[in-house]
């Protein structure tokens, strides 16, 4: 029997089996073709090459989702709770950099817990 990750000769590596629900997708030409590219490099199957696109897709959203958070706090930081930007105002110089130097601090902080 031949295990996750194991080879036999002229076969190709087989995927480590994930957990998780399954599921059954209608897959865009072009990423199939790139998943099949990805699989051949890896020598794994085609599915394997698509749950570690997915995976970085992920990835990259989570990241976009953490600036878009970040850009957000520090637009309020500065500017405050105004939705309407055309009539906001930019605090005194002084209140935007007391504002942009505790937003620095507070953000040194999480990023030293």
């Amino acid at each position: 029997m031949v295990g996750p990750a194991e080879t036999t000769p002229g076969s190709r590596e087989r995927a480590v089996p994930t957990q998780g629900p399954r599921t059954t997708l209608r897959v865009p030409a072009a990423l199939a073709e790139t998943a099949g590219r990805m699989a051949q490099e890896l020598g794994t199957s085609r599915n394997d090459a698509l749950v570690r696109l997915a995976a970085r897709g992920a990835e990259a959203y989570e990241r976009e989702s953490r600036i878009a958070s970040r850009r957000e706090e520090r637009w309020r930081a500065i500017i405050g709770d105004s939705t309407d930007l055309a009539r906001a105002e930019f605090p005194p110089e002084g209140e935007a950099r007391e504002a942009a130097q505790e937003l620095r601090r507070t953000m040194l902080e999480r990023a030293e817990e």
